[in-house]
């Protein structure tokens, strides 16, 4: 019988703790109800993720800081973006709340935990160790982010994630991901008529899409264009090339972006041993290359 992520022991999750420890820890409420803090998962610039539990119910909680119009509007996106979709490759949001802090307000979203971190914490932990990710398991991991991505894309009007890159993907039981952080979910298609309008969507790009991923078109936005879902299929191809060879593509640059010079590495990455060139099959190169 599996175990649903959210609902695990101390022993499932790996955890060991003091007699009494339970009993020191800082508690948090939500909704009324309140979880117990265990550790710190997690932070960010406005907000920390902390790894908190119920009786034996165990989850990550995101507490994120809203002081300023745009940021509460961030939130609102992402709740609304859990709310659109529900898919076992799609972060699960269990409850919602947002508090008064005094002088600010602080929300907080109590979502499922997932032990085994992040795609982003896998590569470098086989970096470190000198492999490399198997082929057929970057393969379901992607298979699975395309399940993910596709009841977004799906929707009329269709959504974009607009932030894909490994450390948006949770390690899902079986080599499955799971899609989080939708806080830069938006509308997928939009029009653009003028420069103040694509400068617009280029800012807000440059705040929200990690720019190793970001797609070409949201680099230097034209002031005659339409932009579609397909940016997120670019950043999905960048995440792939990462599973394989530990980093993007590209560096940053919207010259490294719009250039489409991309090099398919013939053998493994110099933290590995180049003695065996056929690390990857041709039909995976190929895949990367029509993406």
């Amino acid at each position: 019988m599996k175990t649903h992520p959210s609902v695990l022991s101390v022993h499932h999750l790996g955890l060991e703790f003091a007699p009494g420890f339970y009993k020191t820890r800082p508690s948090v409420t939500v909704n009324g109800k309140k979880y117990r803090v265990v550790k710190e998962l997690g932070e960010g610039a406005f907000s920390y993720v902390n790894l908190v539990h119920h009786g034996n119910e165990w989850f990550a909680l995101k507490r994120i800081r809203l002081d300023l119009p745009e940021q509460e509007e961030a939130f609102d996106r992402e709740v609304e973006a859990h709310r659109a979709v529900s898919h076992p490759s799609v972060l699960d949001l269990h409850d919602v709340d947002v508090v008064s802090k005094g002088t600010y307000k602080e929300a907080r979203m109590l979502v499922t935990y997932y032990k085994n971190g992040t795609v982003q914490d896998l590569i470098e932990r086989t970096q470190l160790e000198g492999g490399h990710i198997p082929e057929l398991n970057i393969l379901h991991m992607f298979k699975s982010l395309c399940e993910a991505i596709l009841p977004f894309h799906s929707l009329d009007p269709p959504l974009a994630h607009r932030d894909i890159k490994p450390h948006n993907l949770l390690i899902g039981p079986d080599t499955t991901v799971v899609l989080m952080d939708l806080g830069s979910v938006s509308k997928a298609r939009c029009t653009i008529a003028s420069r103040r309008e694509a400068l617009a969507l280029q800012e807000r790009c440059a705040q929200e899409c990690t720019a190793t991923y970001r797609a070409p078109e949201l680099f230097e936005v034209p002031s005659n264009c339409e932009i579609d879902e397909r940016s997120d299929v670019w950043s999905m191809g960048c995440t792939l090339f990462a599973m394989a060879y530990g980093q993007s593509p590209c560096d940053g640059s919207a010259l490294s972006a719009n250039s489409g010079n991309i090099q398919i590495p013939s053998n493994r990455s110099s933290q590995i041993s180049a003695n065996e060139p056929s690390m990857w099959s041709p039909e995976y190169c190929a895949q990367l290359g029509r993406l």
